[in-house]
């Protein structure tokens, strides 16, 4: 009764698991997926499998969509999933407007019905006396430089993209907000932006930008010296930070955060400083994750101990 679940016996469940029109059994002595239509004889080791029914489905596209966190896309699958009627079928042809989110999705949801596989299995496998598996799975960072290249930014070939998406940026703003205080938002996102950058300034900013395969221009985060490279203990702060709005949501943000604390811990500088006020709540989990602590004012995360500075 005891089998090992391989890779292939994984990918044989997940393909039974989304049949909704017959229903399987797992063979445990054969190690197969088996048609309830072709069952006969003994049954003894035969397994019912993991339940995955259409609402499962619909959550699934439910907390998809919920991570989006303002990519283009995210409004228009929302609206899909409120219309009822024909939901996957027109979520499927949604996805198919923007390549690198559908490739995303597929990716998330490989991921959360192997879940349900190895909670399953678990299952079994405590009844057997044995201990479970660990859930872990990677998560998507190859994904990100697999469709995207990110590298050092460049004042001479950078400068005009960083400028239109800091625009780009603020007109979001003054949509998403409209009259005075959507003006004012953008005047303070605008203003912040110069004091660390400008079409002018090259002189001690620094930091990455992401780009697809394409070389079209997706985002970038950029960082300005605090203190002169000559005190030992030098520290950097964020002044921009955006994903332009089609490509939000596939983890850039992180891995331009990630690179950076890469490139500064071999530079030597010692703090990595974020003003709390620039922050949006949906970003501080993940700061907090990648090692930064919350002081009053800041965010923070000290490069010297690889660890968060109190």
């Amino acid at each position: 009764m005891i089998f090992e679940l391989t890779d292939s016996v994984i990918t044989e469940i997940l393909f039974a698991m989304e049949n909704q029109q017959e229903t399987f059994f797992f063979d445990a002595d054969l190690c197969k997926i088996v048609p309830a239509g072709a069952l006969s004889g003994d049954s003894e080791n035969l397994l019912s499998l993991p339940q995955w029914t259409s609402a499962d489905g619909y959550n699934l596209l439910e907390s998809f969509v919920s991570g989006l966190h303002g990519a283009a896309a995210c409004e228009e699958l929302r609206s899909v999933l409120a219309e009822g009627r024909g939901v996957f079928r027109n979520f499927k042809n949604t996805l198919r407007k923007y390549p690198e989110i559908e490739r995303r999705f597929h990716s998330y949801k490989h991921k959360q019905m192997c879940l349900r596989v190895i909670e399953w299995y678990n299952a079994l496998r405590e009844s057997w006396g044995l201990e479970k598996l660990s859930q872990d799975f990677e998560e998507y960072d190859s994904l990100v430089h697999e469709d995207f290249q990110f590298r050092p930014y460049s004042h001479e070939s950078d400068m005009d993209c960083v400028t239109d998406g800091i625009r780009a940026v603020s007109d979001e703003f003054k949509e998403q907000f409209p009259g005075d205080l959507g003006q004012a938002l953008s005047k303070i996102w605008t203003g912040r932006c110069e004091c660390g950058f400008s079409p002018h300034k090259s002189a001690g900013v620094n930091g990455f930008v992401c780009r697809t395969l394409s070389d079209d221009f997706a985002g970038c985060l950029l960082f300005n010296d605090l203190l002169s490279e000559s005190d030992t203990c030098g520290a950097v702060s964020l002044t921009v930070l955006f994903v332009n709005q089609n490509y939000r949501g596939l983890g850039i943000a992180r891995e331009l955060l990630s690179q950076s604390i890469s490139s500064l811990r071999e530079r030597g500088v010692h703090f990595f400083i974020i003003a709390d006020s620039i922050v949006p709540e949906k970003m501080k989990p993940m700061l907090s994750r990648m090692g930064f602590e919350s002081l009053d004012f800041a965010f923070v995360i000290d490069l010297f101990k690889n660890q968060t500075y109190f």
